[in-house]
Parts: structure tokens; sequence; C-alpha cells
């Protein structure tokens, strides 16, 4: 391919039909095509679409604007289309339809839309928002959520300002954002043994060889067994417990957490969510674990679990008047015969005509006092209610009862107090009117059904006894046990005793007071007053309940005590209530105000003390009698109070002095209609519009939606209301009903202030008709109802589509698809058929391409070309097979490879032209001839070069060498050691043989014989072939086989070689000197060396390795590990630490050193180390001897680790756990609380009323502006603003202000900032901003706009009445058409 110049470039894409430019709410509604398809793209050409490389752009906008309905915008190897402002893309990404603000997607607001008018809306954001730039998306003010605040690790918002901080391990760079990492290597907080590998936020210790890291991470050990423990080793990876098994780490959780799917990492339980706890109502999860709470009416068990029911009635008689009925979670009030409950339900009034007596025989109805049963038995038992058995119950059951008196309730009424009727039958309780009570179901009791079974009881009517053990609670329905935690079985009778728990009930509870516990967990479970981790303590003065989690109510200064169990409020002398908040009522005094006052009438005693108090003169009281009696008091000492209905009396004779408006003896009547004032000698003026006169001051009170001094006036447009204060709120054109403001919208507006426009499939006055448009998105014409058809649909309901060949809004585009290309009805786009691409499918596949949309890949290859409709390759000469791969078969050539070749020796056969390629040594047009002699290779063009009768091959031109000759041109004769044709064969004369170069005969050297000369002369002979005798006669002496010559054998030496080798020496006449060393000794002959015990090696230089001894090293030594032997012996010599024979015993325990000699001195369960006797501390000590406990602020073995608890935490020297303040949380102490939370572990609730926060560490409120109070649930008081209401109005006079801002809230009549300045002229109302309406010089009243008119006029406007002058008015009559008739004065 790269000596053609050809260069492809394959583009490889797909279709995703339509994408949006940016996210699905883009501002300009660009969407971008994505459809590409794979073509090959030559260099130099354009491609198809291609969009980058080397292809040039095509853009498509240049052909029938690229489909787009509005605007066509080409791209680099892409384009998209846009539409005008007020329309928006439909989803296929080329027809533009309108929008409609609000009701189309939202106005694309990502969270509030607000309509402002038919053709504008605004987009807004919920609190913590603010709107983006693009004025539809909403971010987070709080600057964490914006990238982390541009934090790398944690950002934390401090008032706005996002403060940045790192995870352990890292310091906060320079920056105050990137956080970069510690070297604990370079510190001392590593404390590794071995060595220390610093990584990304922690270190790791590394150890030497033999030697494996242990469990704390830090020391090394040197391994001795084979087994590894893999939970010392990271702890296996567990994030909490790790066991070790044959098969490796098994990791498992702490309760309260459970395994992630790693099989490594715990995650917290949530046990409220998957149901696995123990809550009988509320349950609320936190790490680790759970907690119980209960509803209103109820309390917590002392099991952690279940609910118990408050009794109300034990407090101040449930507030009751008379009789007070405790039940599940409430409690309801009785009241005595004669007398029925108020609407209150807690109050009690006399009876009228409920109850009627009947007198029959002289017998007078009065209260029926229960029936006397006389119970009589085979056994003991205390007398009970007659309903409470059964037939079935033991022993003999007989029952006499005498009514001594009788009385019906009427009306349908029933109960002691005749105040029931049959509505009051509550939880499925049927009504029985002859018995006169409720038949209760299953689990329920009392006269309405209104009472569960008491403890211990269950079924119909409570008769059942419940047979749960263990402390559990019964199902006062159907009797089933509900079973403590730890406890099981069908009655609960599985479980721990008291004061035991786990698993075998094996474990003593470690409570207080032989409190009870969790009979899984062992944690105390307090009873009511107590708390602590032991229920070892009291709760403190004001607080009570289980735990001590409640707070009395009670008025401190006014209470003894606060009842540490349920909360009862004990109250110091002289005062009541529940919660001690009132003085005695007036006539009683001292404790529990039971005590009456002894002093004469009319004189009041201390409600403490019931001292009476000295009596003043009329009108007076006080301890020096100079003090007037307050309001509504008159008499001697103030003790009377006045009867006047509200008005004040005098304060010695107690005589009304009526308010304007009111008369009669005790001020108790209205003045009559039309008359008003004192004594109610003022005569009202004409309202009008329904309007009252006030019988106070005269004035008329309009009606809503009326104003002006006789309410003549309806509201102007715009206000609404009481005086027409209120300001109207309709948009969109809606007009605002003068008395309640109700907006009536105008047709296609909805909702209160006709500010939403109709929804999707409605339209008409207040949206009230529904669209009949199915075929559509259901959305039509808000005023008109017409349908708004789709675009691709038609027909007076939108459902059917464009007729074939039209498309788009109301099907007035023809659709322009070529090749017979299907066209959609909605957009126009063309479904091309298979072979024909482009964008109306006028274009056929570009080479190397077919199919449906062109996007299959053509397989043709060496140049096949293939069909754009099939696919099928059209192969060039020589190629066949579907792919054009196969080329043609030997013999064979041509299109189709359907001709033969004539080719002959082999030659082969060009498969496109058939043109025969002969092999070297042929010629001729079908290769038949031979090369002719002397010349060889490809066309016989070659000449043949061989030498000393060499042949030459007519194919390759080598040549044959005849034997003894070698070379390319055989021009070599063989050299030594070969011989043979070529040379080829190796020689194999031994000893010095010479080989004959063409047969390789070997002639043999003096002193050997043989067909290789492989063998010496025998003994006794030499010379040439052995044919010569040896002349030596000694016993060692020897013969050299080539010359004959007698020398010495190895070992021997002398003339004669009589004489062996002298000491430390060896060989041939002795000549070598022996190399062997540590006492080894030398062999004479051949020098080896026979070495001593102890000793190896060729010289004997080698001393026994270890664990071996003996003759040549070879007994094992069994010493231990670290043991030397000694190479001789073999006996153990033991190292410092161990000791035995074979050095494989430790030192005893407390014992170190050479032969475990010297005493170890540790301390507090501190190890000892063997060899040193360094002391190796346990958790919490440290210290040469581990006698000193870890400093505030380390922990663990040695204390080495530090601690990181935060908020001033305290941190256990053993395990490191940190114990928070109250206020934090989390296992470094690291968290505040959350809000609404406080108190130790941030497990209690705050109570402060609306969003009002509390302090996390100590629960006080902490009040928003305009409150205070314990919890924050008082308004600051009149004149009074601020944070903690600290700040006093700088209003004028009594102005009220707004309590959080101190904006001074002007009276009518007034104005300014401080409400000090008087309306201007002509004005009056609220702000002055109404204008008077008085003539003719009157003077208009600031506060009510009521004209006091000049002498001579009169009337609402003094307009009536005057001087003669005034009748001269043209307007007159029409100006007075409802006026008196002027009389002159």
């Amino acid at each position: 391919m790269a000596s053609t110049g050809w260069f492809m470039v394959v583009l490889v894409g797909f279709w995703s039909q339509l994408s949006p430019s940016w996210g699905a709410n883009n501002r300009l509604g660009r969407y971008r095509y994505q459809r590409r398809n794979c073509f090959t793209c030559y260099y130099g050409y354009s491609g198809y679409n291609t969009g980058n490389m080397h292809g040039a752009d095509i853009d498509e906008c240049q052909v029938y604007n690229g489909g787009c309905q509005h605007r066509c915008v080409n791209t680099r190897g892409s384009y998209y289309c846009e539409c005008n402002p007020g329309t928006r893309l439909h989803t296929d990404g080329r027809t533009c339809i309108a929008v409609r603000s609000c009701a189309v997607s939202n106005g694309s607001c990502e969270q509030n839309c607000v309509q402002l008018s038919p053709a504008h809306y605004q987009c807004r954001c919920r609190p913590n928002y603010q709107l983006a730039e693009d004025g539809k998306h909403c971010i987070l003010r709080i600057p964490c959520a914006d990238r982390n605040g541009g934090c790398m690790h944690t950002c934390k918002n401090d008032g706005g300002r996002a403060q940045c901080n790192c995870l352990p391990g890292y310091i906060l760079a320079q920056d105050s954002k990137n956080c970069e990492d510690i070297d604990e290597c370079e510190t001392d907080k590593a404390a590794c043994a071995h060595g220390c590998h610093n990584t990304q936020g922690s270190f790791t210790c590394v150890c030497n060889p033999a030697y494996e890291l242990g469990a704390d991470g830090r020391k090394c050990y040197r391994i001795e067994m084979e087994i590894v423990n893999g939970c010392e080793t990271a702890n296996g990876g567990c994030s909490q417990k790790c066991q070790h098994s044959t098969l490796g780490p098994v990791c498992s959780c702490h309760h309260g957490y459970h395994l992630d799917d790693d099989l490594r990492t715990c995650v917290d339980l949530d046990e409220c969510e998957v149901g696995s706890s123990c809550c009988e109502q509320d349950c609320t999860n936190y790490p680790g674990g759970y907690e119980c709470y209960c509803g209103a009416g109820y309390r917590l068990n002392s099991d952690g679990c279940g609910c118990d029911d408050v009794d109300e009635c034990l407090v101040d008689n449930g507030g009751c008047d008379h009789t007070c009925q405790n039940t599940a979670g409430s409690f309801q009030c009785y009241c005595h015969l004669g007398h029925r409950l108020d609407e209150n339900r807690v109050s009690c009034i006399p009876l009228e005509g409920a109850v009627e007596a009947l007198e029959r025989s002289s017998r007078i109805a009065v209260e029926r006092p229960l029936p006397q049963i006389t119970l009589l038995g085979d056994y003991f038992q205390p007398l009970e209610r007659y309903d409470d058995y059964e037939e079935d119950s033991l022993g003999e059951l007989r029952a006499q009862s005498t009514l001594t008196q009788t009385f019906v309730c009427l009306n349908n009424t029933f109960g002691y107090d005749c105040s029931l009727t049959c509505d009051d039958c509550s939880n499925g309780g049927v009504c029985d009117m002859e018995e006169g009570h409720c038949d209760c179901p299953d689990g329920w009791t009392g006269v309405v059904c209104n009472q569960t079974c008491p403890e211990g009881t269950f079924g119909r009517n409570c008769s059942f006894s419940c047979k749960c053990k263990n402390g559990a609670t019964c199902d006062p329905v159907n009797g089933h046990c509900r079973c403590p935690p730890g406890i099981s079985g069908d009655m609960c009778q599985d479980g721990c005793p008291k004061g035991l728990y786990g698993r075998l009930c094996n474990k003593k509870c470690n409570c207080a007071n032989n409190g009870r516990c969790h009979r899984t967990y062992g944690a105390c479970l307090c009873d009511p007053g107590l708390y602590g981790r032991f229920c070892h303590l009291t709760c403190p003065k004001w607080a009570f309940g289980p735990g001590c989690s409640e707070e009395c109510q009670c008025v401190q200064q006014n209470t003894l005590e606060c009842h540490r169990n349920h909360g009862l409020c004990v109250c110091k002398p002289g005062y009541q209530g529940k919660n001690c908040q009132e003085e005695c009522n007036r006539g009683y005094y001292g404790l529990a105000c039971k005590r009456t006052c002894q002093c004469p009438s009319g004189v009041p005693c201390d409600h403490v003390t019931g001292e009476c108090l000295s009596q003043c003169p009329p009108g007076f009281h006080g301890d020096n009698c100079d003090l007037d009696c307050p309001e509504g008091y008159y008499g001697a000492g103030c003790n009377q109070s006045c009867h006047c209905s509200g008005s004040p009396c005098d304060n010695m004779t107690g005589q009304c002095h009526c308010l304007a408006g009111m008369k009669g003896q005790h001020c108790e009547t209205e003045c009559e209609e039309g008359h008003w004032g004192v004594g109610c000698s003022g005569s009202c003026p004409h309202c009008q519009n329904r309007g009252v006169c006030d019988k106070h001051n005269g004035v008329c009170f309009c009606q809503p939606g009326y104003m002006g001094t006789l309410c003549q006036s309806a509201c102007p447009v715009g206000r609404f209301g009481l005086g027409c204060r209120l300001r109207c709120l309709c948009d969109n054109g809606g007009l605002c009903h003068p008395r309640t403001g109700n907006c009536a919208c105008p047709v296609g507006w909805t909702g209160p202030s006709c500010s939403r426009a109709c929804d999707a499939g409605r339209w008409g006055a207040d949206c009230a008709n529904m669209c009949e448009c199915p075929g559509s998105d259901g959305s039509c014409d808000l005023i008109t109802g017409q349908c708004h058809c789709e675009a691709g649909y038609t027909g007076p309901r939108c459902q059917q589509k464009c007729p074939e060949g039209s498309f788009g809004i109301g099907c007035r585009h023809m659709c322009q698809c070529a090749n017979e290309a299907a066209c959609e009805h909605v957009s126009g786009a063309c479904t091309c058929l298979s072979g024909w691409t482009g964008t109306y499918c006028e274009k056929s596949c570009p080479d190397g391409f077919h199919g449906l949309e062109c996007q299959q890949q053509c397989q043709c290859s060496n140049g096949g070309r293939c069909d754009h409709l099939t696919g099928a390759c059209h192969c060039p000469d020589g190629w066949v097979g579907p792919q054009c791969k196969i080329t043609c078969q030997a013999g064979w050539f041509g299109r189709g490879c359907e001709h033969t070749c004539g080719c002959r020796n082999n030659a082969t056969c060009d498969p496109v032209s058939g043109q025969c390629q002969c092999t070297p040594g042929w010629i001729g047009p079908s290769c038949e001839k031979e090369c002719v002699e002397g010349f060889y290779g490809q066309d016989c063009h070659h000449h043949c070069l061989c030498h000393n009768g060499g042949v030459c091959d007519q194919f390759s031109g080598r040549c044959s060498c005849s034997n003894g000759w070698t070379g390319a041109a055989c021009e070599l004769e063989c050299t030594h050691g070969w011989f043979g044709a070529d040379c080829a064969q190796p020689c194999e004369c031994l000893n010095g043989g010479v080989c004959d170069r063409r047969i390789g005969e070997c002639s043999c050297g003096p002193g050997w014989v043989g067909q290789h000369c492989q063998t010496a002369c025998q003994p006794g002979t030499y010379g040439l072939n052995c044919n010569q005798v040896c002349q030596c006669s000694g016993t060692n002496q020897l013969c050299h086989p080539v010359t004959g010559f007698c020398f010495c054998a190895p070992g021997y030496h002398g003339n004669n070689c009589d004489q062996e080798c002298d000491m430390g020496r060896y060989g041939p006449n002795c000549e070598r000197l022996c190399q062997c060393l540590n006492a080894g000794v030398c062999q004479t002959t051949t020098g080896t060396c026979q070495c001593p015990s102890g000793y190896i090696g060729a010289d004997c230089n080698t001393t026994c390795p270890s664990g071996r001894y003996g003759q040549d090293c070879a007994r094992v030594a069994l010493c231990g590990e670290g043991a030397r032997s000694d190479p001789e012996t073999g006996r153990c010599v033991c190292k410092a630490g161990q000791r035995g024979e074979d050095c494989r015993q430790d030192c005893a325990q407390g014992w170190y050193g050479e032969d475990c000699g010297q005493h170890c001195n540790c301390s507090n369960g501190g190890v000892c180390e063997l060899v040193s006797g360094g002391c190796t501390c346990g958790l919490g000590w440290t210290g040469p001897s581990c006698d000193t406990e870890c400093p505030s602020g380390s922990y663990g073995a040695n204390c080495k680790l530090q601690c990181d608890c935060h908020n001033n935490g305290t941190c256990d020297r053993v395990t490191g756990e940190c114990q928070c303040d109250p206020g934090y949380y989390g296992h470094l102490c690291e968290h505040a609380c959350p809000a609404g939370f406080h108190g130790h572990r941030c497990q209690r609730q705050c109570k402060c009323r609306g969003l009002a926060p509390c302090d996390p560490s100590t629960g006080h409120c902490l009040c928003p502006t305009g409150y205070h109070g314990y919890h924050c649930e008082k308004e600051c008081e009149q004149r009074r603003f601020g944070v903690g209401c600290n700040q006093s109005c700088d209003c004028e006079g009594d102005t009220p202000c707004d309590p959080m801002t101190g904006h001074c809230l002007c009276p009518t009549g007034k104005m300014g900032t401080r409400c000090d300045t008087n309306c201007p002229v002509n004005h009056y109302g609220p702000d002055c901003s109404e204008s008077c309406e008085c003539r003719n010089g009157a003077r208009c009243d600031p506060q009510n706009g009521r004209c006091t008119c000049l002498q001579g006029w009169i009337g609402p406007t003094c307009q009536e009445g005057g001087s003669s002058r005034l009748h001269s008015s043209p307007n007159r009559n029409q100006e007075n058409k409802h006026s008196h008739t002027p009389v002159p004065v």
C-alpha cells in the first residue's frame, strides 16, 4: 500500500438522533445532529460528512437549509438548528414550536416559574438558592455546595465563607484550599521499629527480612511460625472485627453495623428502616444503634422499647371538674349525676331535661350505686366485678344484687351522667341502648370502649389473663406476647432473668439498684428518675422520666420539687395548678390550697400563711392604704368586685359609670338603635350600604368594601376589605372583589391572584373547561379552547397524521424525499431505503459502504467494488470469492479465474494476465527448455565458476566439489581435520593422528594405534605402530609410550622409584605440594585431601555449615533456630533468650539473657524481650518498666498512638476512643450536633418553638429576632423588639412597633418614622393615605376623616345649609340630591 501513494482514513461515527447542545433546558433551543456514518476518504478528496481529519467539511445548511424550519448553523463536521425568539425546537430537532412560558416545561425554569403576563414570565429559586446567570437555573447560596467551596478535602460554612479543612494525615496548604501530605516518617509520629514508608495521608512500617509487622503496625517480630495470622496486618483489611481462618481473614462487624458488598467495610445498619428495632412506636437511628421514642400520652418503658401510657389523671385530676378516667394515650372527663360535660370536654354544667326522676311507689330517683355482688366459691377470692368472669371459671359462682333506686336517660342517651350517645362508641364498639352501654370488641373496655385492657389482660371484656414472662407486654386484642430485647418464645419464656444478659445469659448486668439491662447488649435500662451509664444517678432537680430525658414544666419559684419519676409538680404553700402557676383562690391558703381562711367576712388572708390582711377604708388598699382600688374592685380594702359589665365603677360605692354606648344599672344594655354616646344622648347619622353606627362614638362602621364618613363610597380599584385598607393582589387584569379581595380572573388565568395560566389541557374562565385534543399534547388555546395541533397532526381534535407527502405544523410543508424514501409526518425527516443517504436520500452510498443509512461497510478486498444496494462484491481479474480475498487457483487466471495456464516445470502463472514465471534453470514461453551447459539461474542468465572438477547446478549455480576440495568455486583444499566431497566430513583421528583429505584414513604417530589412533601402546611397548619393547625393570617404573623412556609412577621417587613421597608432597616424582588445611591428610598419588571432623572442601578450608557436624559434615545437629552447633561434636551453643540441650526452649516467663539468667522487670502486663530484657508495654502503659500510664493525648501500646479527639473530647488511654463533650458526636468528636439536637451524643431533642435553634451543649434556645422566653415561645412585649427583645421601640407615646425590626406601626391619624407627626390638612386614616371630603372650611378628623362643620353648615361633608348665597350654585341640586332641603339660618 505504501508504494501506491494512497492514504486511507476511516471515520467511525454513530447516530444518536438529536442531542441538546447543553442540558435539556438550553436557552437558545439548539440541538446538534450527531448522525455520522463510516466511509473511506482518500487523501486530497472531500469525504462524506467526515467533519475532520483530511476531508474538507461540507456545509449541510446549503442544501434545503439542512432541514431546519428557522435557522441552520453549520459546524465543523456537523450542523444544528436554531429557532427564532419566542419559539423552541421540537423533539425532532428541526421544527420550531411556540413557547407558552410557564405552561410549557415550567418555562425551562429549574425550580419555580412565575407568570408575570401572558407573554412574560420569570424564573425564581427556592430559599438558599440564587438564580444563575442564564436566568433559569438555580445554584446554592451555601458556599460549600459549589464545587465543595474549592476545598480539596472537607468544606465548612463559616458565616457564608467556605473554610477548608484536611483529613488526618494532611496539612492545609498556603492557598488555604489544597491539602499536602504529612511525611510521618520524617517526624516522631511514625515510631517504626525497622523502616518507614510514607503514603498519601498516612504511612506504613516495614520490617527487615525474616521479620513481620506486629499487630500495632509498628513493631517487628522474627518469623517463627509458618502460619501467619492474616488479621495481624492492617486488621486483615477489615474496618472493625477480624477473625483468622484457614482461608484467610474473615471480617465481621459490631452490633448495629453490617458488612458491605466488599465483605470488609462495616456500614451502619438502619434498624428503624429495616424493621429490626424493638421500638413499639417511634424509632430514631444513629451510627451503631438506635433509640426508641413514644408519642404524646406515652412514656418510654424501662426496657427501652415499649411505650407505657401516662396517667394524666394523677396530675391535677387531668383538669377535669369531677371525675377523670385515664385512657390509652389520653384521658376522658366524666360528671356526677345531674351534670353533663361542657363543649370543652373538661368542665361540668348542670343537667337540664336529660334525666327525669321517676317516682314510683314513693321512690325518688337518685344516683345509682354500683350493684353489690357477693361471690361464693371454693377458694378465697377478692371481690371483683361480675362481668370479669366467664361461664367456665373455676368454682361455683353465685351473685345477688339489690337495686334500691333507679333512673332513666332520655333522648337516646346513656351513661352515669346521661351525657353519652351511640356516636360516642369508639374503636369499633357497637351501641346497645337497652343495656345502656357499648359492646366492645376484643382488647377494649369502658362505657364507650375507649379504654384498652388493663396490663396483664386481653380479649373480650378483658377477661383473659396474659401469660407472658420476663417482663413482656401482652397484646390487648389477641394476647400475643411482645418480648423485650434478648427474649424469645411464644410466651417470651426464652430469655435471660433480670440482672443477666448475653447469648447464654451468663453475663451479669453492671447496673445500680439491681437495675435492668438490655438482654442482648447489656446496656443499662434506667427506671424513671434515674440516669447515667449504670443508672446510678438520680435525676437533677428539674428533670424526670426514664434517663431523665424530660424537663419539668413547673414554675420553679412556686414549686418545692418535681417528682423524678413522672414529673408531677409539688407546689409550695400558697400555690396550685398543674405547674404551680396559680395562687390559691380567694378564701384558701396553705399547702395544696386546701386550708380555709379564718378571717372575718370580706377580709382577705395571705395565700401562703393564712394571716388576715389589714382592712383599708373604702376605695383604698395597700400596706399603708395609700393605693386606689384597682380597676374592677371597690369598697373597704378593695375586696368587692364591680358588676358593671366592663364599665368602671365608683371605687368607694361601686356605682357603675357606664361607658359611651352602654346604659342600665349595671351598664348591661347597649344603646337602642339610632343613639350613641354617654347616656345614649347622641343621634346616629344615616349610615349607607349596611354601615353600622358605633354606639360609643357615633361614627359609621362600614362593611368591608365600603368607605367614607357615611360608608357611601365603594373601595377604589385596587383596594378591598375593612376600611379599604387592603391592597388587591390580582395580576393579569384580574378584578378584585371590594369586600373579600377575591380575584375574578380573566379567561385563561387562574389561581388566588390570577398569576397562573391555565395548565396544559384546560382553558376558559377559571380554567374550568377541559381541552378535547387527545391527538396532540392535550393543550389548546387558553381563551377559545381551539386545539393547537403539534407538528405532524391535523384534524378537529388533532387525531390525524399529515397526509402522505406533507409534514409539519398544519401539514403545510411538502416532503422532498427522493429515491422512494419515507417522509416523517412531524419534521419531514426522510427515512432512506438501503443504499441511499443524504438529507433527502438523494445520494447513493459512497464507495466502500452500502445498506440501510449506508452504515454497513463493504468487505471487498484487493480492489473489489461493492454494490451500494446489496453490498455484493465485483472482483477484479485474478480474484474470486464473496469478498475478493481468494486468488485464482494454480493453473487459472483472468476475470473469474476462468482461463487455463500453459506453464510447465513448476512455473507459476500470473492470475491476472496468465504470463508464465519460470523457475531458475528453465526458459521458454512455457518454461519448457533447460539451461545450456555453463549457465544457470533465472532465465539462464548466470555463468558457472566451478574448478578442480566441480559440477555446476543449473538452477542455483552452486558448485558440487570433488573429494578433497571446497570453496564457492572448489578452489580450496580441505583444512586440517576435514576430508571428503566439499570437505564436509570431519576427521576422527585422535592423539595427533593425521587424516587423508580425500578418503579420511588416519596415519597414527608413535605410541598410538587403532583405526582412529585411539589406543595407546600396550605396557612394555612403545614407538611407531607400538612395535618396540620397553627396557624398564623397576616395580614402580613406567615406560613412556612414545620415547620408551623409564619414569616413576605418581607417589614415588628415587633412582629405582622405590621411595614414597614425603609428607606434604604428591604426584610424579613427588614434585607437587599438598594444599590441605586444618590438619587434612594429603593422598600421595593424586593430592586429594582427607578432611578431619568438622571440615569439608577440596583443601579442608570450610567448616561445617550451621546444623551439620562430624566427618564430611554428614551428621545433622538438631539445635533451635539461631543457636550455633559445634562442627566437630554437634553440641548446641544457645543464643541469648534460649535454653535446653537443643536450645529450642525460650526463657521462662520473667527471665531473659544468656542462659536465661537475668530477671525481667516489666509491670502491668508488659512483655519482656528475651534477649535484652526490654519491656514491650501493653495498651495504656509506657516507661522502661511499663509502670507509667499514658499521658493525656496518647494511648495504645507503649502510648505511641496520638489521640485526635476534637472539641475538647477526652481520649481513652487503652482504646483511644473519644468521649465527647455535650454538643458533639462522631468517632473523633468532630461533628457538632445537627440542628434540633443537643446534649450527650446529641441524643436530646431541642424544645425550642418555631425555627429557633438551640445551643448544642446546653440545649438553651437561641431565640430569633422578635422572640424570647425559655423556649422562645413568647413574642416581644409591646414596645420591645430585636434579639432577646432587649431593644425598646422609639415610637411616639404608646404606639407599638414591629417585634423584629422595631418599625413603628402608626395608628390612624399619625405618620412618620416615630408616628409623631399628625396627618396634614385634608388627610386622614392609616399613614394619612386617605383624602378628606370636608367642604366650606370644615375641619377634618385625622383619624376617621369625620368633618367638623363651621357655624351654619351641616351634613357629612359640611355642604348643607350655610348663607343664602349658596342658593345660586348651579350644581347645588346635583351635589345634594340625597340631602335634606337646605334651611337658611
